[in-house]
């Protein structure tokens, strides 16, 4: 009975244990994973936090393009020469453009590396019309700097002082001492054909004045009319134009012998002027050589005198 009674105390006391030990380990489980759990929240917030963060900074955020070199006023913008940039939006132009709208683009003015392109500083070229064609004139008075890519305003000037717009903002495709080509259409090579046989009947010039900033500044507008008569009569014999066309570049000519003849004679004075006022100089510098030369003479010749004088005393 004794050892029956000890081994149901042993098992009591082995349950009690094993019970309690259950009962810690569930415990501890319980407080392990609460505390896990927690963390787990904690990270998930964290992440979600950032995510959410993120979200906002990208809403933030714009897209743009910046270049990766340095660009002169003029050039034509391509794809390698831009960098896909993060702006920020509230700082960020209005008129930023996309990488297809910036590609075939030209720069208004110089640009440097890291510049964020816009609509501002770019410009499109237009699609070549139909009727464009190549033009030279070897008539017009040009400007003695002028040079392929400048844009020029094409003017006629009266002698009575009116001066009219033949052609506004014309690119200069190629120069060549007097002869200077532009690409026209239908309509502007019609008008300089009336200004042509205008210049001619009315004693006219034809000139061209370059634009200072042209990708900046814009176009002037045309103002030349075209006299009704003059296009009648371009219509009713063609070949004037060639005629006055002739004419105009003969006058040019003779207007530019003429100075040239007036600024070689003038060289010719300015060359003898100088000469004499040379010669005059060294004869002057001569004659002031000798008269110092007589003083120092004369100097010694009294010095001498006295010496001799003293001598005999």
């Amino acid at each position: 009975m004794k050892i029956r009674q000890r081994n149901k105390n042993l098992l009591l006391a082995g349950s009690i244990g094993a019970v309690t030990v259950l009962i810690i380990a569930s415990v501890t489980i319980y407080f392990l994973y609460t505390n896990w759990k927690q963390d787990e929240y904690k990270q998930m917030k964290v992440y979600e936090d950032k995510i959410a963060s993120l979200e906002t900074w990208k809403i933030q955020q714009a897209t743009g393009y910046a270049l990766n070199q340095d660009v002169e006023a003029g050039t034509e913008i391509t794809v390698e020469m831009v960098d896909e940039v993060t702006l920020a939006k509230q700082a960020a132009s209005d008129d930023i453009l996309s990488l297809e709208d910036i590609e075939g683009r030209i720069a208004k003015v110089d640009l440097k590396n890291k510049a964020i392109l816009t609509e501002a500083i770019l410009f499109k070229e237009e699609v070549t019309p139909d009727d464009l064609r190549k033009s030279e004139y070897s008539f017009i008075q040009l400007t003695q700097n002028l040079k392929q890519e400048d844009f020029v305003d094409v003017r006629i000037q009266f002698p009575n002082g009116n001066d009219y717009i033949l052609m506004s903002k014309k690119k200069v495709e190629e120069v060549a001492g007097e002869t200077v080509k532009f690409n026209m259409d239908e309509e502007e090579i019609l008008t300089m054909s009336s200004g042509i046989v205008d210049a001619y009947m009315q004693n006219a010039i034809i000139y061209a004045l370059p634009y200072v900033d042209p990708y900046i500044q814009e176009s002037s507008q045309v103002t030349y009319p075209p006299k009704d008569n003059v296009l009648q009569l371009i219509l009713d014999s063609p070949n004037v134009v060639n005629i006055a066309t002739e004419k105009l570049k003969a006058r040019g000519r003779a207007s530019l012998d003429s100075q040239l003849q007036a600024l070689a004679q003038e060289d010719k004075n300015t060359y003898k002027t100088k000469v004499e006022e040379q010669q005059a100089a060294v004869k002057a510098s001569q004659e002031e050589a000798e008269k110092t030369q007589q003083e120092v003479f004369a100097e010694s010749t009294n010095e001498i005198k006295e010496t001799r004088v003293v001598s005999k005393d």
